[in-house]
Order: C-alpha cells, then structure tokens, then sequence
C-alpha cells in the first residue's frame, strides 16, 4: 500500500510540474487558462504564482478559450469547435428527461420544428420560427431543404417543391421547400391559379376576376338616384289620410 500511495504521489508530482510547465512556457505567471491536450471540457488555470490547476466545464459545456460563455469560460461544444478529430468530451454525460447532457441543445424526439434548451439540467421547450426546422447538426432552426431526414408536412406531401393552391384564396399560396410549405402571396393585381401553379393576371384566374370599373352609361347617369318619396312635414298626415271632419274617419280607414 505505501508503494501504491508513493507512486501515485510521484505522478501527481509529476503532472503538476509538467502544468506548471505550460503556465511557464506560455509567460503565464500572473495568471492564465489553457485548453487540455485530449479533453474539449477541461482547461488550465494558473494562478499568480505560475502553478496550473485543472478546471471542469459544466456538464456538456466545452472551454471556449479567453472568450466569454455562457457560463465562465464555457460554452457549447458547437460553438467552440470542440469536439474535433483531435479532443473529445472527458466527463461522462449526466442525463435528465429530454436532456443529454445538463447543458446544451438538443432535438425534439417527435418533432421537426421544436427542440429543447437544457440549462443545469431543466428542458425548455422551444419552437422554430414558421417554416423553419431544427437542424440537429448545426444545433439550429434551418430550412427545411436543409434537413433532408425530417418528417414531411401534409401539405406538401404530394408536391415536395413547387406551389400549392390554398382553398378559396385568390392570392395566396403555399411554397413547398423540401417538403415543408412557405406562404407566399402574389403581387398586386395579380391571382393564383390552381391549374398553371403561378400567379397571373386576376382576370384571366375564373373566380378571381376584380370588379367592373367601366364609367356608367348616359342611360344610367339619367336615371334618378333614389325614388325615396319626400317626407311630410312634421305634425300633418298626406291628404289622403287627413278626416274631412271632425269625427269622419279618414278615406282608405
């Protein structure tokens, strides 16, 4: 057991003299932090002495260098460049519900357009702006051609790409992007016509012709504008409701 406990002082020796090493060779005595050689979420610290002290990250956070992060000197993998074919992640994954790792980004397991932010293990759920779909490479919401293994939307699924008609609507359409619809709408004076797939002329687009704006004709402006007949003035009857005499009920009565 003495051997043991001697050999492993010996090492540990050993390790800190080679950090130290590092703080001296990079002119680091008052202070300083420095990537690991193998592992994306451990660092270097030395202190004012010019002794170098190993750091952790975060549970799935990597060390983003003399960047700020977003927590300390960490940030997420993806951001930094890390892992890489060189370094990995040396502390094992620590999962909750929906999370991977305690910090990070990660998909929905149903879903295409929502994915969930984990903060010190807590899963948010968010959802990517209209049309846009998580992108699980980039860690991001992305278009949809982009993330060819998704589901695809009902709305495209018989036109991945291309216009799509949208019921009882003259200017408005759908866009189909990889599968997923984008709406669009046809500039002024113009209509979609379900049958070309395009916007074209609103008169010529049956069912979306504009309103006649031809001036009217003479036989028209001649016509009288209302046939309202004028109104009594107040307190007296027509003529032919007036009684003759007192007491005489009035003709038509």
């Amino acid at each position: 057991k003495l051997s043991i406990v001697l050999l492993a002082t010996l090492v540990l020796g050993q390790q800190r003299a080679s950090n130290s090493q590092l703080c001296r060779n990079n002119n680091a005595k008052n202070g300083g932090l420095f990537p690991h050689e193998e592992y994306c979420d451990y660092y270097y610290e030395c202190d004012s002495n010019g002794e170098a002290f190993l750091q952790a990250c975060p549970n799935g956070l990597a060390f983003a260098g003399s960047k700020r992060g977003v927590v300390g000197n960490c940030d997420y993998p993806h951001r930094v460049g890390c892992p890489d074919g060189t370094r990995i992640m040396g502390q094992k994954p620590i999962g909750t519900d929906n999370c991977s790792w305690l910090y990070g980004v990660f998909p929905h397991a149903t879903s295409c357009t929502r994915y969930w932010h984990c903060w010190n293990g807590t899963a948010t759920i968010q959802q990517c702006p209209f049309s846009l779909l998580y992108n699980d490479a980039l860690h991001a919401c992305d278009w949809p051609d982009n993330v060819p293994d998704c589901q695809k939307h009902p709305i495209c699924k018989d036109t991945p790409n291309g216009p799509v008609a949208i019921e009882k609507s003259c200017v408005r359409y759908w866009l189909c992007v990889g599968g997923y619809p984008r709406l669009q709408r046809c500039p002024a004076g113009l209509a979609f016509n379900p049958n070309d797939r395009r916007c074209e002329l609103a008169q010529t687009v049956p069912g979306c012709e504009p309103p006649p704006t031809t001036p009217p004709t003479e036989e028209e402006e001649e016509q009288p504008q209302n046939n309202v007949r004028p109104q009594a003035q107040s307190g007296t009857l027509p003529q032919q409701f007036r009684p003759s005499q007192p007491g005489v009920r009035a003709v038509g009565k």
